[in-house]
């Protein structure tokens, strides 16, 4: 999970430095944020982190009932305990929970700068705000990905229940 926040950090950081180097007038750029960016970023931020906030406990709840109960899953999870003793069967569901939880965190954070730093008119207090907006950004595509792998699991075992 480190490694995938680190990612995420880098790849804001990478967005923030081609801003930096790229944008030519420093108060256009903070002109363009306030009057274009800065309201959609901190409505949409809050919406995504209000929707995952309430609905990280049913997607939770419904794949460790669907995937991670699965007796399908716990053949392949024993099979793999054989190999490795040190893992457990819920490891994928706590580090999935875990990554949501700093999905919801870092949105609802990138909305509360959106507000506060974002309104000081400053070109690097602007670049920061934009900079947890996109690590925002990058780890709800991060938390996708989780969640998709999460799903095809879950449709492997629906799809074939004999297997």
């Amino acid at each position: 999970m480190i490694i995938r926040l680190f990612v995420c950090a880098f790849l804001a950081t990478l967005l923030i430095s081609c801003l930096y180097s790229f944008v030519q007038d420093r108060m256009e750029l903070v002109a363009f944020y306030e009057k274009n960016l800065r309201g959609n970023l901190f409505a949409g931020l809050l919406t995504v982190g209000g929707f995952l906030l309430s609905l990280k406990t049913f997607i939770l709840i419904k794949l460790k009932d669907n995937v991670y109960d699965h007796d399908k899953y716990k053949e392949l999870f024993n099979e793999q305990k054989k190999l490795d003793s040190t893992i457990k069967l819920y490891d994928p569901l706590k580090n999935l929970s875990d990554f949501l939880f700093w999905s919801v965190l870092s949105t609802i954070s990138a909305a509360i700068a959106q507000l506060t730093i974002g309104l000081f008119g400053s070109y690097y207090l602007t670049l920061f705000a934009i900079w947890i907006s996109a690590f925002a950004l990058a780890i709800l595509i991060c938390s996708m990905f989780l969640i998709k792998s999460s799903l095809d699991d879950w449709f492997k075992f629906i799809n074939h229940p004999e297997d």
